[in-house]
């Protein structure tokens, strides 16, 4: 399964959660060198180990895949939760929205 880095604005407790399922997690929230870090550079720490960014922001979603799209930087991934899908405080609807997608898939 695929490495996870959480941006600062995605709750803590998603990386607890997510390590339960098996997820090699990181959280930015709490973390005092990955919170000072922007959304930017966290994305070029995710890629730099291959992990997943998980971000909740659209508008720095799309500033960060537009800018990711016009280089040819490899990348682990960017992975949107979007606030009116699932709230914050939802850590358990959270953790399974982002689990089944990262996990291996047996294509028959």
């Amino acid at each position: 399964m695929p490495a996870v880095l959480l941006d600062a604005g995605v709750p803590p407790a998603l990386a607890e959660a997510l390590r339960e399922t098996g997820h090699d997690t990181l959280a930015a929230s709490g973390n005092p060198v990955l919170e000072s870090l922007s959304d930017t550079n966290l994305l070029a720490e995710a890629s730099r180990h291959g992990r997943v960014f998980i971000i909740f922001s659209v508008v720095d979603f799309v500033a960060l895949t537009r800018d990711l799209a016009h280089t040819s930087h490899s990348h682990g991934g960017v992975t949107l939760v979007h606030g009116r899908t699932f709230r914050r405080t939802d850590i358990g609807g959270l953790a399974q929205s982002v689990d089944v997608p990262l996990r291996p898939r047996c294509l028959l």
